[in-house]
This record gives C-alpha cells, structure tokens and sequence, in this order.
C-alpha cells in the first residue's frame, strides 16, 4: 500500500480546515476577522486559508485551540456527541489513518487499497450518497488519481471564494453534474463541475463495514 505524500497530507488538512472555519462562521454568525478578534488571533491567519488557494500554510494547533475555547465550539475531526447519542458533524467524512484503525480492519482496508498512489480511507459522516451503498460510518477507499466516470461514488471539494469557504463532499457523478442520493433528501439541487468552484478530487473504489463502530478506530 502506498502512503499519502506529505502534499497530499497537507492538502486534506487545509481542506478540513477550511470547512471547519466556515462551519465556525455559520455557527457564530461571523466574518473571519471578527472571529479572529475575538479569539485574539491573526485575521490573517485565517483569511488566506479561506481565501487564497495557492496558500501552503495551515492553522496551528494554538489559533483551533483559542478558537475552540472562545467560542465552545469542537475542532476539525473532534466533534463529541450530542444529546441522545447523535454525532455533531462538522464535515461529511473524516479522514482516517491505518495507524489509528483497528488491526484487523487495517489489514482488509490495505488488501483494498493495493496498487492504488496514495490511498485514502475516510469514514463517511453524510447520507448523501446512500441509495449508492454507502452508508453513515461506511469506511471507503478513496483513489484521488482515478477518472471518475459516470454513476461513480466520489469526493468533491465546493470552494465559495465570495465567502470564503471550503469543503468535502459525496456525491454521485452525472456528468457533468454532481448528484446526492440521500433517501431522506428531497429535490436535491445538482452541483455542476467547473474544476474550480466544484471540482471532483477522488472516486470511491471499494468500501468496507464494520460490525462495530469501536472496530474501526
């Protein structure tokens, strides 16, 4: 099995992290540099993640953490669970690494990932694409070089520069056209693919269940 490049690792990161700052600016009600004030960190440190995509940095562990503090909210990939159980969610997916899996389970997700450049393995947080087969805590194979083709499960990234905002989705490929198959969703509005607002970065080649949740992490 091939590793993630040390790219592609900081590319998910700042993916993950856009998405976390626009959920934080949905939640508050905010613009970024508000945030930032409040928090007492760099404005700046947060308008080029959002705004600028040929930016190389990433939030440090001390601007989420008085972030998180100020205003009570949960990190990137540290969401608790809510009242009666339920997730709070501040993504569709979460992106897991074979270090932090199960033995077992990391053994079958390596057979699936092989011959696969830089494999990755997300755990889906969204119904968006379930009338596919992939269902919530699905555990599924990312290729980020395959073509997708037409009815393919994939992930896609939805850049707002206007608002500053980035994030991971899944959905289904209808070329050109991105399609979510949620049951529960009605009159689902199709995404069309620009490779710049909307833009495909991966396809889904395999997936995997666990019988538990606790199994897979």
């Amino acid at each position: 099995m091939a590793a993630i490049t040390r790219t592609e690792a900081k590319k998910h990161l700042q993916d993950r992290q856009r998405a976390w700052l626009l959920r934080v600016i949905e939640t508050t009600g905010l613009k970024p540099s508000q945030i930032a004030r409040g928090a007492d960190v760099s404005d700046t440190t947060l308008t080029r993640l959002l705004n600028n995509p040929s930016y190389e940095g990433t939030l440090s562990e001390l601007t989420i953490e008085r972030i998180k503090t100020t205003y009570n909210l949960p990190g990137p990939g540290n969401d608790p669970p809510a009242k009666g159980g339920a997730p709070v969610l501040f993504s569709e997916a979460e992106l897991l690494q074979f270090a932090a899996l199960e033995p077992s389970i990391a053994a079958a997700l390596t057979a699936l990932c092989a011959g696969i450049t830089a494999c990755e393995i997300w755990r889906l947080h969204s119904s968006a694409i379930e009338n596919a087969g992939y269902l919530v805590n699905d555990l599924v194979v990312v290729d980020p070089n395959a073509t997708p083709g037409p009815h393919d499960a994939v992930k896609a990234v939805v850049t707002e520069w206007s608002r500053g905002s980035a994030e991971t989705i899944w959905r289904l490929f209808d070329p050109p056209y991105l399609l979510s198959s949620a049951a529960r969703q009605l009159a689902a509005k199709p995404l069309l693919v620009d490779g710049q607002r909307v833009r495909v970065a991966g396809v889904i080649v395999a997936s995997l269940r666990p019988h538990r949740l606790s199994a897979a992490v």
